[in-house]
Order: C-alpha cells, then structure tokens, then sequence
C-alpha cells in the first residue's frame, strides 16, 4: 500500500480508514490522494478533530472546473470517510450521496469467449516470483472464478477456505455487499480446478487466495489485470476494461445463454438478482441495460418482459454493483 501522510487533527482517523479499507481488500488509491487534499484543507480552515459540514461544502466547492463524473467521485469517496469517522467518533458530518448526474453514459466492457480464452491462456503462463511466491496459482484461481461465479473482487478476496465447499460445489459469502449472506454453486469443470490448485498450497492456511502477507489485494489484483491484458492484446483505455468486469460479463453471458434456451425473463433476472447478491431489481436491471446494449438481438425479449424497468440506452445510469 501506497504510504500518506497526514498532519491535521483529522491525521489519526485519516490513517485508521486507510488502514481499515486496504485490510478489507479495498484500497483504491485515489482515496489517500483524496485524503491528502481534504488534510491539507482541513488544516487551511478550523482544523477540527472531526469532520464538519464547513469541511464538506469547501471540499465540494474546491475545484468547479472539474468534470461531474470526477466530482462525484471525490463527494462520494469523501463521504465514506466521513461516514467511516462518524462510526467511531459519533460527531463527524455526513453529507448524502452526491446528486450530480455524470456527463456521459458509463458502459462496461463485455469480454468476448475468445478474449476470455486469451486471458486465461495469459494467466497460465504468469511464472514463480520469490517476492510473490503464490501469484502464479492465484491469479489464474481468481481470474476463473470472477468470471464463472460473478463475484464482487472484495468478496473473491476475502474468502477463506473454510467458506469454499469443493466437495459440495458451493461458496459462502458471508457479509457481502449490504452486510448479505449467500451462497454460490460452482460448475463441476471449476471445481475441478479448484481443487487441483488447492492441492498446491498448503492445507493449514486461512485465505483461499493467500499471499506472503494475508490475502490477496485489490490493488495488486489490478496490477497483475493489467498485465494479463497486455499479454492477451487486449486495449486498455482509460474507461477499462476493469476487473469488475468480469462480474459484467458474468450478468450478460448468463442472460444471454438462458434467454437462448427459452427461459422465462421474469424467471431469469430473480434468479440472477439472487446469484449477484443484488438487493433490488433495479440493480439487476443495470446488467439488463448492457444486455440490450451490447446484443441488441436480445432486447425485444427483454422489453416484452420489463418495460418501463429496464433503463433507456444513451440515458443517464447511475452504477450498480
């Protein structure tokens, strides 16, 4: 993890949220960058041991020029922290969700089978590195199953072993997204897998996919994705393609197949919405939207079924998970 540093009174809390988040898995690192610039801000004005709504509506009003997708990043990642110092001080501000409206429509990239095929190819061929001597068993390990089970990266990196039944073929997801419970079925041919990675890496551990100091990062997660697409040519820009991608993928793959063989939509995207540990439909119905935007040929379907549900292609979509 990426070392900042803090001198306001807001430092000690500042560190604990850093702290917290990259043991959690989750450490982007546009939030210490963020932090920086709210502890330099913060110092500027009455420096409080606590976050105020002076502090909020300064942070907001700091840098107009910038681009409404951008600003609503830098609210809402400030919010978490806020929300984060409140948990534990009790007098920290929270503002709510920013309700700025991105400039421009957000579409996922959805991998095709064969740069799937390539990814994994890519991701077998990783070799041994002493500074990380199990990346090359785990990247390809959770590469396969961000794809075929459509899990949330934080939630493929926190399992421990005990929560990955491969004689049952299920996976336990315990304080998902929302503080949710689920469980996951795996296919045979993944299990299969699993089973022939688990064998290589010692019985006792506690993380599923451990590293020399725990469990796998997101941030190194990413790092070792954007190798993989560089060894797969596949194009990078600055909208993705992303590791949560493969979630994406999941969703549109899964309709799409189901909807081929006949089933019922109304019976589909429930099942889905369960699978995904969505808490609403209208979370599903964001994966319904790149279905329609990315195979056209499925959207009639689809409308028959969730008319007036399912966003408009070109307008305004907020993100869902």
């Amino acid at each position: 993890m990426k070392q900042f540093c803090f001198s306001s009174n807001l430092s000690a809390m500042m560190e604990l949220f850093l702290t917290t988040r990259n043991q959690d898995g989750y450490l982007p690192n546009h939030y210490g960058y963020y932090l920086q610039e709210l502890d330099a801000l913060s110092k500027s004005m009455q420096n409080e041991s606590f976050v105020t709504k002076e502090l909020i509506e300064a942070w907001d009003s700091a840098k107009p020029y910038l681009a409404n997708r951008t600003k609503i990043q830098r609210h809402n990642s400030i919010r978490s922290f806020a929300a984060f110092a409140y948990a534990h001080d009790g007098l920290s501000y929270v503002p709510d969700a920013s309700k700025l409206k991105s400039n421009s429509a957000f579409v996922p990239h959805i991998f095709t089978a064969d740069e799937i095929s390539r990814i994994f190819v890519a991701a077998d061929s990783l070799s041994y590195r002493k500074n990380a001597p199990t990346r090359h068993l785990v990247i390809p390990a959770v590469i396969r199953l961000l794809y075929a089970c459509g899990l949330r990266v934080n939630e493929a990196l926190r399992l421990r072993t005990v929560d990955v039944n491969l004689d049952a073929g299920i996976i336990s997801i315990f304080n998902g997204k929302g503080g949710k419970n689920r469980y996951i079925p795996i296919h045979s041919s993944l299990t299969g897998y699993l089973k022939e990675y688990t064998e290589k890496l010692p019985s006792d551990r506690e993380w599923f996919f451990p590293s020399a100091n725990g469990h796998y990062a997101h941030g190194t997660i990413y790092q070792n994705f954007r190798e993989l697409l560089f060894l797969s040519h596949i194009h990078h820009t600055g909208n993705g393609p992303r590791v949560h991608d493969f979630r994406h993928t999941f969703a549109v793959h899964t309709l799409e197949k189901q909807l081929a063989e006949g089933y019922d939509p109304m019976i589909i995207v429930p099942r889905l919405a369960a699978y995904l540990g969505h808490k609403s439909y209208r979370e599903t119905c964001w994966y319904i939207h790149l279905t329609i935007a990315s195979f056209p040929e499925l959207a009639e379907k689809l409308d028959s079924a969730f008319a007036g549900i399912i966003p408009v292609v070109g307008g305004e979509i907020i993100e869902e998970d």
